[in-house]
């Protein structure tokens, strides 16, 4: 038998037993140091999530009310923390950027103006066309872009603009029937005029109501105060366009108040001078023979008249917050999408087919967030605005949102070091309720989504306000 070579060199046989285990050993620690590095970052990336987490659900402002928060990092798509993100809150105007994620998955680069089409009949031609909710047709702020009122002026012969595509209601579910009033509650209308606002100055001790071709029209100015009016503000007649001016009132040279337009497409037809007198304003259900007509123009191939550049109008709504250009823009994605201006039409298609990975289906009833009957939770706005992260440039999308310390309703709020914004979020107010929501870009460089949603406080939302930015700044100096 022959013997084995440890058998006759014990020493040796030592030796290579000694390397076995030693090399195990090193390959074990070389292990446990890595383990233990991914456990410090870890550990280090955890320890500030925490901390974030305890500052919200201890800050003695936002327990005096019902608070959510939900903080997500868009490269992995983790939640880093989650406070009652979950809960479904009343969004306010927080629900405009559902709103912007509509424009950006349905529009192209300018909005829909007008849809029109020609027939020929024994040699005459005659135009027809389809509104397209723009709210940009006439609009004081947007005289640069008018190719539409170009072509009413331009036309001859008889020309119909359809007025029967308009399904909505002037006013969205869940409105305050008494703000009809105050120009943040604009109606909504087919074909909006001057923004569907009257500007209403005073000067020189009279009225001038603007822009002129309003005041051509049928308004007017009533002296004499309306039951329980103020007497430091104009107040319209409910149901027409006649304002009523107390004849004891404070208002001094350059007084200035903007006063809606009731039932703006009714007053189409005064606006003729305008447009050149050459277009009329029908409704075709309403008579038995636009109905014939109406069925004639089926077959007839339309094109799209388009107007103002998409994110200039985009910019004016998240800024401002214009509710008026979020519920018109809306109703555009509706009649480009569908044919059929209608906001409940694309609201349901977007909620089942572009955002269908919402953690909790919200109750979306309008386009601008002026309906207590919306609902969303932080989680919802955090996937809303991480689709918006994964389709579009981040130049695109942060030059759509307001920044922190520069702009619209952040100007004065989340303003970076050396004038640098760090915020680039969208907010949310009414009685009650405040909202922000968007992105934050950390001092690391690191860029995280936020939804932070307060409801059910009394008083100035001031200061959630400051307890919020004293929070966003922590997550920006430790993330």
């Amino acid at each position: 038998m022959r013997q084995s070579p440890f058998t006759k060199h014990p020493r040796k046989r030592n030796i290579v037993v000694f390397r076995k285990w030693f090399g195990i050993g090193i390959r074990f620690v070389l292990l446990l140091v890595m383990f233990s590095s991914c456990a410090v970052f870890k550990s280090a990336e955890t320890r500030s999530a925490l901390k974030i987490k305890r500052e919200v659900e201890r800050s003695p402002v936002f327990s005096s009310a019902f608070t959510g928060f939900t903080l997500l990092d868009p490269a992995s798509g983790k939640t880093l923390v989650d406070v009652h993100g979950d809960h479904l809150f009343t969004p306010a105007s927080n629900t405009k950027i559902l709103t912007l994620a509509t424009c950006l998955a349905v529009l192209g680069d300018s909005v829909p103006g007008i849809k029109m089409a020609t027939q020929v009949n024994q040699g005459e031609k005659t135009g027809y066309f389809k509104p397209t909710c723009d709210p940009t047709f006439l609009h004081p702020l947007f005289q640069d872009w008018q190719p539409v009122l170009k072509v009413f002026q331009s036309l001859d012969g008889p020309n119909y603009l359809y007025m029967n595509g308009f399904k909505d209601t002037r006013f969205g579910p869940g409105w305050a029937w008494d703000d009809y009033n105050d120009s943040y509650s604009v109606e909504r209308s087919a074909v909006p005029v001057f923004g569907n606002k009257m500007t209403i100055l005073r000067q020189d001790s009279s009225w001038n109501i603007l822009p002129k071709e309003i005041n051509d029209a049928i308004f007017g100015i009533r002296d004499g105060a309306l039951r329980s009016q103020e007497d430091s503000m104009l107040l319209r007649e409910e149901n027409s366009n006649i304002v009523h001016a107390p004849l004891v009132g404070n208002f001094t040279n350059g007084y200035i108040q903007e006063i809606p337009i009731s039932n703006p497409d009714n007053y189409f037809s005064f606006f003729q001078d305008t447009l050149g007198n050459n277009i009329q304003a029908v409704d075709v259900s309403t008579k038995e023979e636009d109905r014939e007509e109406d069925a004639n123009l089926i077959g007839l191939r339309w094109q799209t008249i388009y107007s103002t550049p998409i994110d200039t109008v985009l910019r004016r709504m998240m800024y401002q917050s214009d509710n008026f250009i979020a519920e018109q823009m809306l109703l555009a994605c509706a009649g480009a999408k569908f044919d059929y201006l209608k906001q409940d039409t694309i609201i349901n298609w977007m909620l089942d087919s572009t955002l269908t990975t919402l953690p909790q289906r919200p109750r979306w009833v309008d386009g601008s967030g002026l309906s207590r009957y919306n609902l969303a939770s932080p989680q919802d706005m955090a996937q809303v605005l991480l689709r918006l992260w994964e389709t579009q440039p981040q130049a695109r999308l942060f030059s759509l949102f307001p920044a922190g310390g520069v702009s619209g309703t952040l100007e004065n709020w989340y303003a970076g070091k050396d004038g640098k914004p760090y915020v680039f979020a969208k907010t949310g107010s009414m009685s009650g309720v405040h909202c922000l929501s968007g992105y934050i870009v950390c001092n690391s460089g690191k860029v995280l989504i936020f939804s932070f949603m307060h409801n059910n406080f009394i008083g100035e939302s001031k200061p959630w306000k400051l307890e919020m930015q004293r929070i966003l700044e922590q997550v920006a100096k430790n993330s």
